[in-house]
């Protein structure tokens, strides 16, 4: 019990330790002292090294050389099962493939072949004949039955071939190339029956050369791959007795062993073999190599490079501390100040690294968090506002749209269509108004909108106000926030042209300019104090000009502050009134 609480109490101890501290740790335990340890080791050593140490390096790249295999084995297996149960090669070996069929087997193949290193041919038989194959080279159209035959009767679902000689066909030149060939049966989809042989067909001498270190011709006497029945796949001199005798030998000293070496005495010489187990495939790597002699180390040499690591594990400490240690403190330090609730960008100088790039991007964060903090407190303040508003307004406005629908056919029916056709336009306004969950519109709608307002006007006021639409079809499909327009159209008459006995005018112009839309609207009216005007739209708390007020806060909050309404007029003169918004396609 004393010992799980000790273990505990250095557990939180370590994992509550700094940054630096157990970088410290981590460099002395884990390199400065092994490398001390080994060296010590090493030393107690050097005047014993024998064959084992070499040896075992070798084994380190035979290991990888018998990955290197077993990943070759698998996805040649892989390969070929995705091949055989592919449809168009199916239909292939049935012989009702179509064009598109020979299309797709030939493009699979292809790709497949690209995959697998150093793959001649990827060939599908019947009966020895080959029907299809594809790769860089061709063979011939004749495949050995004795393997066919095995798979073809289902004695074996699949099957490697040891090397063997392989005549291939370019034109009129032909050559011969040893190969190592892997067999598998393509069955029938339901029934699955046999139907047709798949293989694949492997250059041995390039994947022999490529795939296995250490072919040094002063050394390595030969290089055998066998399988688990001690067959021998595919070997450099082709020495069958040699082989027979390694696959002997190792049966009989190691057994089951993965990895390792032993001694053999053949006619011409005594050899070491080095053996490794390739994965799970079944394959076996063996390299026979001439005996050697081997030549001590020096122990001043040992020293020496002890030594040198122990420099390099301080040196490699001093710069992780600048580079990394001394940033990450920083940081740490600017995020307990944020927390503690200072939301302020601090500017100092960071380096050009992912540490820098995070630190960097840290205060730009802060100042954005406090930027948008700000911000949704004010829209949270404009937003209960404007539900108030919208609460205060609220009414049923289905029985005022009906009502005006049953009074518009009334004066149908009655055969007054003057009336007929203002209380049609008036419930087209009021439907407009009335549209739910349309905030934004495109300007074509909103144009819609305004000819009915106008046409309503044109009611009211008679002769004594022209009013004038001057909105290029390019810029129909923006989109504009809803109900925009006509409070502008609607001031110009109330509080611009209310007395105007004749000659008064109304141009409504819509243009598209480089930084988003303008909505101007112009009346030749008694104009108004425009100073005045641009300096209440920018209170927040005025309670004057509440339509233009409620527009320019609309804008802001839609498109940002570079927007907004800009009134222009002189007395006597009329009124100028432009809103500038976003560019916003519609949908």
């Amino acid at each position: 019990m004393k010992r799980k609480i000790n273990l505990k109490h250095w557990k939180n101890y370590v994992k509550n330790l700094s940054i630096r501290r157990k970088m410290v740790a981590s460099l002395v335990f884990c390199v400065i002292i092994p490398i001390i340890l080994l060296g010590i080791l090493t030393t107690s050593r050097v005047l014993h090294l024998s064959e084992q140490n070499l040896y075992e390096i070798q084994m380190s790249q035979m290991a990888k050389s018998g990955k290197d295999i077993e990943n070759m084995y698998e996805l040649v297996a892989r390969e070929a099962a995705t091949l055989a149960g592919d449809k168009a090669i199916q239909d292939l070996a049935a012989d009702r493939a179509t064009v598109m069929d020979y299309k797709n087997a030939a493009k699979k193949m292809v790709d497949a072949a690209e995959k697998i290193d150093y793959c001649s041919t990827i060939t599908l038989s019947k009966e020895g004949i080959v029907l299809f194959q594809r790769g860089p080279l061709y063979m011939n159209e004749e495949e050995d039955t004795a393997y066919t035959r095995q798979i073809e009767q289902e004695k074996a679902t699949y099957l490697w071939r040891p090397e063997h000689p392989v005549t291939f066909k370019k034109g009129i030149i032909t050559s011969v190339q040893n190969q190592i060939s892997y067999y598998t049966t393509v069955m029938k989809e339901l029934t699955l029956q046999n139907q047709g042989v798949l293989s694949i067909h492997i250059n041995a001498s390039e994947f022999l050369g490529q795939l296995v270190p250490n072919q040094e011709e002063n050394r390595v006497f030969d290089i055998i791959i066998a399988d688990s029945r001690g067959n021998t796949l595919v070997s450099r001199e082709k020495n069958k007795g040699l082989a027979r005798l390694c696959w002997e030998t190792y049966m009989g000293s190691k057994g089951n062993g993965e990895s390792g070496y032993f001694p053999i005495r053949a006619d011409n010489g005594t050899f070491i073999v080095l053996f490794t187990k390739c994965g799970s495939s079944g394959l076996y790597l063996f390299q026979i190599e001439r005996k050697l002699s081997f030549y001590n180390t020096q122990i001043l040499f040992i020293i020496a490079a002890v030594l040198l690591c122990i420099i390099f594990g301080v040196v490699y400490g001093m710069i992780q501390n600048h580079t990394i240690i001394k940033p990450l403190q920083h940081l740490s330090i600017r995020i307990d100040t944020v927390k503690s609730g200072i939301l302020e960008k601090k500017d100092y100088k960071v380096a050009r690294d992912e540490i820098g790039h995070v630190e960097s991007g840290f205060e730009n964060m802060v100042a954005h968090i406090n930027e948008l903090i700000n911000q949704v407190y004010m829209q949270t303040i404009k937003t209960q506002e404007a539900e108030r508003e919208a609460l205060l307004a609220k009414m049923n406005p289905h029985f005022l749209y009906n009502s005006l629908e049953a009074i518009h056919w009334l004066a149908i029916r009655n055969k007054d269509y003057e009336v007929s056709e203002q209380l049609e336009a008036l419930g087209d306004v009021y439907r407009h108004i009335l549209r739910n969950g349309e905030g934004i519109i495109s300007i074509q709608d909103d144009m819609e909108f305004i000819d009915n307002y106008l046409f309503l006007l044109d009611f009211q006021m008679g002769d004594r106000v022209a009013f004038i639409s001057d909105i290029p079809e390019e810029v129909y499909g923006y989109k504009i926030p809803k109900l925009i327009t006509q409070p502008l159209i609607e001031n110009a008459i109330q509080h611009g042209l209310k007395n105007v006995s004749e000659g008064g005018k109304v141009k409504i112009r819509i243009r598209k300019v480089s930084s988003g839309i303008d909505i101007i609207v112009i009346d030749n009216g008694v104009g108004c104090d425009a100073k005045r005007l641009n300096h209440i739209l920018e209170k927040k708390d005025s309670k004057e000009a509440f339509a233009l007020r409620n527009i320019n806060e609309r804008v802001h909050l839609r498109y940002g502050g570079g927007y907004g309404v800009k009134i222009f007029s002189k007395k006597g003169y009329g009124t100028f009134v432009r809103i500038r918004m976003g560019m916003e396609d519609a949908l």
